[in-house]
């Protein structure tokens, strides 16, 4: 399956603390990944915005049967891989590339995290869980050990239940991650002030962590 080239923008890669992949959600684009990262406006960061062919990283929804996600959810988490080694080429270490999205692009996070956990800078998932519901709960090695996580969700998003993104936490903290989480009452499908905050907040923090 082949991808479009992801949309790049942010600070020189000479100058780069630290590389952000931002996957977008159902139907978005990395157009309006980049109003977000914008609005986040953290310095010294270099966005990666990936594009997928049809507006979709899997055909279903992420509490169908995994199986019917396959094959275009494993060509996704193929080029989430590439993308990661392709900022690594760039010279940036694993420590300073923090990997998330939104909604089906978080999900993907999720399910790229508990497949290759590795020590990343840090992640977030905001409205997004595990695809595989065959692994929530299980220890998905320990490769995630001290890694930051920020994951969030609404009670009433009717697309993704407060059941699953509590497994998914569970999860990735049995491989060590440290979460923040923030579960709204009731946001509509969107990303709030308070997730960009907390963005915002991550992102520094990588960022010192790398520095130290």
């Amino acid at each position: 399956m082949a991808f479009p080239e992801p949309l790049d923008f942010g600070a020189d890669w000479p100058d780069a603390e630290l590389a952000v992949l931002l996957w977008h959600n159902h139907g978005g684009s990395a157009a309006t990944m980049r109003e977000l990262a914008e609005t986040i406006a953290v310095p010294g960061v270099h966005y990666v915005l990936p594009q997928s062919e049809d507006g979709q990283w899997y055909p279903k929804s992420v509490m169908a049967p995994i199986e019917e996600n396959e094959p275009q959810l494993s060509a996704s988490l193929a080029h989430y891989a590439a993308q990661i080694d392709a900022i690594l080429a760039r010279g940036l270490p694993l420590e300073r590339i923090v990997l998330g999205g939104f909604a089906e692009g978080a999900s993907l996070t999720a399910e790229f995290l508990t497949r290759r956990p590795r020590s990343y800078g840090g992640a977030f998932i905001l409205t997004g869980g595990l695809l595989d519901a065959a692994v929530i709960g299980r220890r998905p090695g320990g490769g995630l050990l001290a890694v930051p996580v920020y994951i969030s969700g609404s009670e009433t998003d009717l697309d993704l239940p407060i059941d699953r993104i509590r497994g998914t936490i569970r999860t990735l903290q049995a491989g060590g991650a440290l979460i923040t989480s923030h579960i709204f009452p009731d946001r509509p499908h969107v990303i709030s002030q308070d997730e960009i905050g907390e963005l915002r907040t991550l992102f520094q923090k990588v960022k010192a962590a790398a520095a130290a």
